[in-house]
């Protein structure tokens, strides 16, 4: 075509050239031949510039193809738009979201912190100028949200310039994330390092500070940021050529202290000091190697320490070790530790280990490092600071090593409560992944006895064994639903009901549990109220409270569970809570075990807090019973006497309205559940699948049946009209969040109903905001329940969905 083209103009301007030579030599005026010559140079420009013109808008049509291509790669991971020389949009990754520039910059306003950065881009814009700022997000928020904003300058012509400029908008908040992880992180270390029980200092080879912990400066009496910068000789006399060295430090006012300090790199271009502080007659024997025995018995320092030769016998010991090591101790438990070697006071795991490492640690040169140490008490763990001592090789009877120890133990606690954390999560997930198969194969088999029972009257023998299936599907149902609250992934779902028909369904199951050797009674009162409760979480706090009397009973005993209604005239104070006035339903679990100690009683309802050894119980028990009693709206009662036993009671506040037998008793009413409309139903599992077609075509509807998401789209196009979607939520290769996203682009108003095993707040976060037309239906469910919720949902519609 465009060879074509080219002979075209070849030959056109062979004609035109042969007819400007013709009429040329048919001219005699001068006048005439420059009139040609002017005319031939004109036409020469005029078909140059077309020529030209075309070129550069091809060009230009090709630049505009490749720069959209560009900026709609572009466009998926940041936002962006472009502008021209009016200040109008010509292109944006979100169409129509700012027509202009100055529509742009209002809205940018009410999303970002006002600052110089603002200001600047603002100067960028006004001005045509390029450059970069960072904004922050506005409001006081936890997690707060960065943007990079760059605006350049756009050249879009052919010829002459044009001055359009675009603005690229980019979300960068996850770089920062790890940075404050960073951050964090320092600022524990430093807050770590400031508070050491030793004094903490780094010099450069001039001797002149760089930096120091708290604890120095405090020894010293002198403010840090005044330290920092000047020289070491200021407070250490002494040379610092030697690792170890005993010497007195002075400030530069009044405060004199004397201390042990450790010089890591003596013979370095920059050393760092360790100052420990100690009493000056201590001091004094160190400093000068008098052949006077070391002691600590008189000193009065805070950190618990001791002296002890290489044979383990403890030649001193200050108050302080004595009081971290013994409860109640007076001076013959002292001398008691003292007739003791050191390894006898350490946990018989930890014996060998440590004092092999005190071995090595007197035969090497380097500086000694901390040690962690546990002693024979089971909650005493320690970080042991370990200083060799210079002692006369004459005298045998001076002690090798002074050691400072620092109490850990409720670090080492919080370590426990979190790895028990995870082992509790990761339970928490395998529970939940249980629990969604479990209920696929359970609303598989509820739903076929259904289908079933509808062939046989109740005369009929296959009845009652239909039945018996049914029934103990049911009752797996419920041990799914407790795995469920187990694992955190249950919200609430009150319903108003009677304690005692609750309770008495979970007798077999409680019996199960406390064993052949406990006897259980269980009475009721006459009358009880009605209460609105999630029965599966109160089935959960009965049972955490059942297993604790259980292990406190140990081989055998009584356990008594009674309900009865009370009427608090006025507020009740139990404990720290305070009931207040009204009328209450009360659950009491008593048992007759060894009880609760009384300074336990106010922690026992703490997470991690427990009384049973080390891999008997999580701590996690009464504490999940007290949030699922406050989140009812009930209190909880603990009354327990040492070897006589322990009561609980729960007091769950009476449901003002219907009773649970009055509204049993509307539920009971069958009404006509049959309907007519086009509903597709999305299910993988192929078992569900069947049941719930079958079941909506014998009530009259119309069911086409998809696999999966991809499939579910290919038949509503096909099909076309649809008035009801039901999808499950977890699905391969489409998920039913994804596929009702797709759906609602093309009928916005399509009601859905999900059917998932998880329950309804796994997937609503996943939603839009506008899901008023998402319905839930959680397996596993009955006939009556697929048929009742299609019914409900469809009662408002006369011909179809909106």
């Amino acid at each position: 075509m465009r060879f074509l083209r080219h002979i075209i103009i070849a030959m056109l301007a062979a004609v035109w050239g042969l007819s400007y030579i013709t009429i040329g030599l048919q001219s005699s005026s001068p006048l005439e031949w420059t009139c040609l010559v002017g005319l031939g140079m004109s036409s020469f420009i005029i078909i140059g510039y077309c020529i030209y013109r075309t070129r550069g808008q091809q060009l230009l049509s090709q630049k505009y193809k490749i720069l959209n291509s560009i900026l709609s790669t572009m466009g998926n991971n940041c936002e962006i738009i472009v502008f021209n020389d009016k200040g109008k949009t010509i292109w944006t990754s979100h169409p129509n979201a700012y027509p202009s520039v100055e529509q742009f910059m209002r809205k940018l306003l009410l999303r970002v912190t006002a600052s110089s950065e603002l200001d600047k881009l603002q100067k960028l814009i006004e001005k045509n100028f390029s450059g970069d700022v960072l904004l922050s997000n506005k409001g006081n928020v936890s997690e707060p949200r960065w943007y990079s904003v760059q605006v350049r300058h756009l050249d879009l012509s052919i010829g002459f310039r044009r001055r359009n400029r675009i603005i690229i908008l980019n979300d960068i908040s996850n770089h920062f994330k790890e940075t404050k992880v960073i951050q964090q992180n320092y600022n524990s270390l430093q807050n770590f390092v400031e508070k050491l029980p030793f004094g903490l200092c780094h010099i450069a080879n001039n001797g002149q500070i760089i930096s120091l912990n708290q604890t120095l400066a405090s020894w010293c009496e002198l403010d840090k940021q005044n330290m920092i910068g000047s020289s070491i000789s200021d407070f250490v006399k002494a040379p610092l050529d030697k690792e170890y060295s005993m010497m007195t430090i002075t400030a530069p006012g009044s405060s004199v202290f004397n201390a042990i300090v450790y010089n890591t790199n003596p013979s370095g271009p920059k050393q760092t000091l360790l100052f420990y502080k100690i009493d000056k007659h201590v001091g004094s024997n160190l400093a000068h190697g008098s052949s006077k025995k070391y002691s600590l018995a008189e000193s009065k320092a805070a950190i618990p320490g001791l002296m002890m030769r290489l044979d383990g016998r403890i030649t001193s010991a200050n108050p302080a070790f004595f009081n971290m090591l013994l409860s109640n101790h007076g001076p013959e438990a002292e001398r008691n530790v003292m007739k003791k070697k050191f390894d006898e006071l350490l946990h018989p795991t930890e014996r060998s280990s440590v004092m092999s490492k005190l071995r090595r640690c007197l035969s090497s040169k380097a500086p000694p490092t901390p040690l962690e140490m546990r002693f024979h008490k089971d909650d005493l763990f320690t970080t042991a600071y370990i200083s060799r001592l210079q002692t006369d090789a004459s005298n045998d009877d001076q002690p090798h090593f002074m050691i400072q120890f620092i109490d850990i133990s409720e670090q080492k606690q919080l370590e426990r409560q979190f790895i028990q954390s995870q082992k509790m999560q990761a339970v928490g997930q395998l529970a939940g992944g249980i629990a969604h198969d479990f209920n696929n194969l359970l609303t598989v088999m509820i739903g076929f006895c259904d289908l079933l029972l509808q062939r046989y009257t109740p005369s009929d023998p296959s009845y009652s064994d239909v039945m018996q299936i049914k029934q103990n599907a049911n009752r797996a149902a419920n041990l799914v639903r407790q795995l469920l609250a187990f694992s955190r992934q249950q919200t609430l779902q009150p319903k108003v009901v009677d304690i005692t028909d609750s309770l008495d369904d979970l007798t077999v199951l409680l019996q199960r549990l406390i064993g052949a050797g406990i006897e259980l009674h269980m009475k009721h009162g006459r009358g009880l109220w009605s209460v609105k409760v999630d029965v599966s979480q109160l089935e959960q706090v009965i049972i955490n409270l059942v297993v604790n009397a259980r292990d406190a009973m140990g081989a055998g005993g009584t356990l008594r569970i009674n309900t009865y209604n009370k009427s608090i005239m006025s507020s009740l104070r139990i404990g720290h809570d305070l009931i207040a006035k009204g009328e209450y339903v009360v659950v009491e679990v008593a048992d007759n075990g060894s009880g609760i100690a009384q300074q336990h009683l106010e922690h026992i309802f703490e997470p991690f807090f427990s009384t049973k050894e080390v891999g008997s119980g999580t701590g996690l028990g009464l504490s999940t019973v007290f949030g699922i009693v406050k989140q009812t709206g009930g209190y909880i009662q603990v009354e327990s006497v040492i070897d006589r036993g322990t009561t609980f009671r729960i007091y769950l506040p009476r449901f003002q309205g219907e009773t649970a037998q009055e509204i049993k008793a509307k539920e009971t009413i069958t009404g006509d559940l049959t309907g007519h409309g086009a509903i597709l139903l999305v299910e993988d599992e192929d078992a569900v699948r069947a049941f719930g077609a079958r079941a909506l075509r014998e009530k009259g509807y119309n069911v086409s049946e998809a696999t999966n998401g991809e499939d579910a789209l290919k038949i509503i196009q096909q099909q076309g009209k649809l008035d009801l979607l039901i999808t499950d939520v977890v699905m391969p290769r489409m998920d039913g969040p994804t596929l009702c996203k797709k759906i609602k682009e093309k009928s916005p108003t399509l009601k859905t109903i999900f059917i998932s095993g998880y329950t309804e707040d796994t997937f609503r976060s996943s939603l839009d905001e506008d899901n008023s037309h998402i319905h839930f239906l959680q397996k596993p469910f009955t006939l009556k329940d697929l048929a009742a919720k299609v019914k409900d949902v469809l009662k408002d519609n006369n011909t179809g969905l909106q």
